[in-house]
């Protein structure tokens, strides 16, 4: 099983293309509502390769999945710091190789996901550090917890939930 997400409208027809060429079985996560617009040109889709949008000066990287890459782009907007920000593309195949090279230059790590924080994408990134015996990396989600959460709005969720950029970026150390 393939899993994919999409960043942005352009990635979601570029991901539907490459979905059509495989020849196993593939999910691809899509936010509720409309993605938003981006100023990043998308690489084509190569499985399982990330894509890296904006080296940083800092040691800290925004790793975003799906809808969660523009969160990361908006959050690194309003931080002080010049941030790098990854778009995964892939939690299945992983990147195991982009990982283990942004490893050697990051150290801070943030994801941003539209993913339940248990068994989610800092999970499988964490699975990776791990199998791979790097240490020097500190992974922090902005991943849900494991509650319901109440439908309705999306800004007003998220708000509610302590993922909007201008809150997130006070978590950012």
């Amino acid at each position: 099983m393939i899993l994919f997400a999409p960043r942005d409208n352009e990635t979601l027809i570029q991901g539907l293309e490459f979905a059509y060429t495989l020849t196993s079985p593939s999910a691809i996560r899509y936010p509720r509502g409309a993605f938003k617009k981006l100023v990043y040109n998308p690489t084509p889709f190569t499985l399982g390769k990330a894509e890296l949008l904006k080296e940083g000066s800092s040691n800290k990287l925004f790793i975003g999945y799906g809808a969660g890459v523009s969160r990361a782009i908006d959050t690194e907007v309003l931080h002080e710091e010049d941030i790098a920000i990854l778009d995964l593309r892939f939690v299945k195949p992983i990147d195991k190789d982009m990982l283990i090279e942004l490893s050697k230059k990051y150290e801070n790590w943030y994801v941003f996901s539209d993913s339940q924080k248990q068994g989610g994408v800092a999970s499988a990134i964490l699975e990776v550090l791990n199998d791979e015996k790097i240490h020097n990396v500190q992974v922090i989600t902005f991943e849900y917890e494991d509650n319901f959460i109440e439908h309705g709005d999306t800004k007003q969720v998220e708000e509610s939930l302590g993922l909007l950029p201008e809150q997130l970026v006070l978590k950012v150390k």
